[in-house]
């Protein structure tokens, strides 16, 4: 039986709010820290090591069937050890199903898939070379076992994900869900997987299962995004919870949303001027850093705190609105929210809410605040010029090409 958390549930006692959950640090099998919502367990796994143990855990522990799909699968020391774990169940006659994106993963070729399909394990690409889904990225990250335990978040398989790059690890969260839900997401792999055989993407296939999923009115919910002509699924709940909420905390790896979200996110911050983005400091690509300081200004003068995170590079997608948590793998940015598959993980529980908003204390505390002092500093008509450009990059074209281009960002200090 699980214990309460001390430092967790009076706050939601003073509060005045119930909550279903129930909170522990670790539980056998699982690392990271443990609640119960609505029937299922969750398990936050922040650190690198915590992350790295619990994919490897759960592969370890399936019996019947492994559904694997990531963005992006390095043949690097991670790259190999996941495989390897894949290649043991499959060895063991568990049905395993790896599908990886043809644009995150092309650093690893075919071949380093061939004892997994020797071992009798499944195994493509998604790949779309003709027409609009040419752009399309499979950007989701999720791991299913035995439809019961699934596990969504913002990290890859690579080394820098799981602390293994020194100081250019990044910095991520996952979320293992155990409970009636999983065998739904089962459900949606299945039907991607087949949309998507051999790695020639059905697009209108693709499409229709998007927007005929059906989240759920429960506590927990999976919410997608893709290529749909309009907002994605999970973007527009976002949306209406933003315009419903009175407080958000967010930390979001690339941040230059649509226009209507960004004033949405305004409106919301002047309610409440406690609400803060957590953005990155560090990254991949310092298109999408410059991207986003075009927005500070509007933000910063509608009462919204920023804060640049400055140990590593931030990969964490994270929002908190009220008592609702979101975890997945979609960005604040354009791409995310109308052209890439994406998945979140939908929690309303006002405990995990006060858990999750002392995470991003803590991240706030190793960021460098925003302040209309430290924007006058760095604004001169080269910086205007050189920010524009990236958002133009990041939100019209691709961002992908601002990784190609040399965006040398002024410090704050």
């Amino acid at each position: 039986m699980s214990m309460k958390r001390a430092d967790a549930l009076p706050h939601a006692a003073q509060s005045g709010i119930a909550s279903s959950m129930t909170v522990q640090s670790g539980k056998p099998g699982f690392p990271g820290t443990h609640f119960q919502v609505a029937g299922h367990d969750l398990h936050l796994v922040h650190q690198p090591q915590d992350r790295l143990h619990a994919l490897l855990q759960l592969i370890a522990m399936a019996q019947k069937s492994i559904h694997m799909f990531f963005y992006m699968f390095c043949a690097d020391e991670t790259g190999r050890q996941v495989r390897d774990a894949l290649i043991a169940a499959a060895t063991r006659g568990v049905r395993v199903q790896l599908i990886i994106d043809s644009f995150g993963s092309t650093q690893v070729s075919n071949r380093f898939f061939d004892d997994l399909l020797e071992a009798g394990g499944d195994y493509h690409s998604f790949s779309t070379r003709k027409g609009f889904g040419y752009l399309i990225r499979n950007h989701q990250k999720m791991l299913i076992i035995d439809g019961a335990h699934a596990l969504v978040g913002g990290f890859n398989i690579a080394d820098a994900y799981f602390g293994r790059a020194g100081d250019d690890s990044w910095e991520d969260l996952g979320v293992i869900v155990s409970g009636p839900q999983s065998q739904r997401l089962c459900d949606y792999f299945k039907d991607l997987a087949q949309a998507s055989n051999g790695g020639n993407v059905r697009f209108r296939q693709i499409r229709n299962i998007i927007r005929q999923w059906r989240p759920g009115i429960g506590q927990v919910q999976w919410l997608l995004g893709g290529p749909t002509n309009r907002i994605s699924p999970w973007a527009l709940t976002f949306k209406r919870s933003l315009d419903t909420g009175k407080r958000f905390d967010i930390v979001s790896a690339y941040f230059s949303p649509s226009q209507s979200i960004l004033r949405r996110i305004a409106k919301a911050a002047k309610r409440n001027k406690g609400s803060r983005l957590i953005l990155a400091g560090k990254t991949d690509n310092g298109a999408t850093i410059a991207a986003a300081r075009v927005l500070y200004r509007y933000l910063i003068r509608r009462k919204t705190g920023i804060y640049e995170y400055q140990p590593h590079p931030l990969h964490m997608k994270l929002m908190v609105i009220d008592d609702t948590v979101y975890i997945g793998s979609a960005n604040l940015d354009v791409r995310s929210m109308f052209i890439n598959l994406e998945i979140m993980v939908r929690i309303k529980d006002a405990a995990l809410a006060l858990h999750m908003r002392k995470l991003i204390d803590g991240l706030a505390s190793k960021s460098e605040e925003q302040t209309p002092i430290l924007l006058k500093r760095r604004d001169t008509i080269w910086s205007r010029l050189k920010s524009g450009f990236a958002y133009f990059l990041v939100n019209t074209v691709d961002y992908t090409i601002g990784r190609r281009i040399k965006f040398r960002l002024i410090r704050n200090r």
